[in-house]
């Protein structure tokens, strides 16, 4: 039976052992020297903004799906024009809600630094989401089908969103102050 200081070596101590287990050497959460993932420290870095950005991801489904649903149901128009009205109409609440809510930004908006690539970024979603719903539409005629495949691209996208978000268009910012999750 082993106990639990056998593998200290003559040149080591316990304390030596002790601090560096306590102490990592960076706070890098993508340590290629440990070759571990600290969710930790992503979640301390990143987490409050998920949380945000995921209830504006909600209040978009919902004026997205609304719309797309009415569109589809009611109107009863192509899933390709209902998806286009449906991205059209989720857009400036969603831009709205990122700038001010998730990312904290306030005061003037920048059309080219941050309305243009908000809708670059909205119109590379809406092709993807269109692709999907173009094949859904010609492989079934069940709508819910086009609802989901709208759901699922958009979902696809969500992660790299984010990432766009944070590193591109509004990256942090000592001066600027991001609300408190409550």
């Amino acid at each position: 039976m082993t106990s639990f200081g056998s593998d200290l070596t003559h040149d080591s101590s316990l304390a030596e052992v002790a601090s560096s287990v306590a102490e990592p050497r960076t706070l890098d959460p993508m340590d290629r020297g440990q070759r571990r993932f600290d969710v930790a420290r992503l979640w301390a870095d990143y987490g409050a903004r998920l949380v945000r950005f995921g209830g504006v991801t909600i209040v978009s489904n919902i004026v997205g799906l609304t719309t797309l649903a009415i569109g589809l149901f009611v109107f009863d128009w192509p899933g390709v024009l209902a998806n286009f009205v449906s991205v059209c109409a989720t857009t400036p609440p969603a831009y709205y809600l990122n700038r001010k809510w998730v990312w904290g930004r306030s005061g003037d908006h920048s059309t080219t630094r941050e309305v243009a690539p908000f809708w670059i970024m909205t119109l590379f979603g809406f092709v993807v989401s269109t692709i999907a719903i173009g094949v859904a539409d010609l492989m079934t005629d069940a709508k819910p089908v086009l609802l989901a495949a709208q759901v699922g691209s958009f979902g696809a996208l969500w992660l790299l969103k984010f990432a766009f978000l944070e590193k591109v268009l509004w990256p942090d910012d000592d001066s600027v102050s991001v609300p408190e999750v409550v």
